[in-house]
């Protein structure tokens, strides 16, 4: 595929967006960057190549190369050296490839290493599907709306890149944030301790006493908060039934539902209904 020019009349110009998922091992090599690359590791790991050595990426793992850079892309190896192949891979990640003035000063002023470790922020994901959505319906032509949203993508990591427990993969705060984010994405699904363990890379009992330490609650705990505040949404500005709320909101049966809401909020769920519908 002929790549497209460098030149742009625009602040931001979106070439390609989109995600790519690989069930298979994949080794990419592009000897030189023609443009722009930001690179979201979002599920499983690989390695890439930082300065003649192999380094590797994980779920939050954020590849910026610019122009003129080279980029080798290793995913599913046991050794990256050796190449040889996992019997299993899995792998997703967001990637942008862009160009224009203002992604060069951007890149200046926030960029000063090529791979960086970010959390994986619900709203900044959403961002970057939204701008993924908007430059498949014409990506022909760079509009006002993607534009607009890669500039708000910016903002995000800027503040991502600026904020604190960014310095080690092992810093406390950034280890709890991770297993919150874990908690909070996969409320409405079933998982366990161990599930929310795997994910930072540590044992249950570590991550368990690490989680309590820092927020003061169990990680189940946590989970059934995020459960109760995501059927409370849906009671409010919903319309189905309790019984589905229950389902959908990741509780196992309707009876442990209307126990632990009434035992954490004084209300059953039929009474918060009620109570919030007459004081609209």
């Amino acid at each position: 595929m002929e790549q497209q020019s460098t030149k742009t009349t625009r602040p931001i110009d979106v070439l390609f967006s989109g995600h790519a998922r690989h069930s298979k091992a994949h080794n990419l090599i592009i000897p030189e960057m023609k443009h722009y690359l930001i690179r979201l590791q979002l599920e499983g790991s690989g390695h890439t190549t930082i300065d003649g050595a192999d380094k590797p990426i994980k779920p939050g793992s954020l590849l910026l190369l610019k122009p003129g850079d080279y980029y080798n892309l290793k995913i599913g190896y046991t050794d990256p050296e050796q190449l040889i192949p996992l019997t299993k891979v899995h792998s997703l990640d967001y990637y942008l490839i862009i160009n224009g003035p203002m992604v060069k000063q951007w890149w200046t002023k926030h960029f000063k290493e090529p791979l960086v470790e970010i959390d994986l922020e619900d709203r900044m994901l959403a961002i970057w599907r939204e701008i993924m959505m908007e430059h498949r319906l014409d990506p022909t032509n760079m509009n006002d709306i993607v534009e607009h949203l890669t500039y708000v993508l910016f903002r995000y990591m800027e503040r991502t890149l600026a904020g604190p427990g960014l310095s080690a993969a092992h810093d406390l705060p950034r280890t709890v944030l991770k297993m919150k984010q874990f908690i909070e994405q996969s409320s409405a699904d079933p998982f366990t301790i161990k599930d929310v363990a795997d994910y930072v890379q540590l044992s249950e009992s570590r991550a368990s006493h690490l989680f309590k330490g820092a927020t003061g609650k169990s990680i189940m705990d946590y989970a059934i908060e995020c459960r109760l505040n995501m059927a409370c949404e849906r009671i409010l500005h919903g319309y189905m039934s309790l019984e589905q709320i229950a389902e959908m909101c990741g509780f196992q049966s309707y009876t442990y539902f209307h126990r632990t809401f009434k035992k954490r909020l004084g209300l059953s769920p039929s009474q918060y209904r009620e109570q919030r519908t007459l004081g609209r």
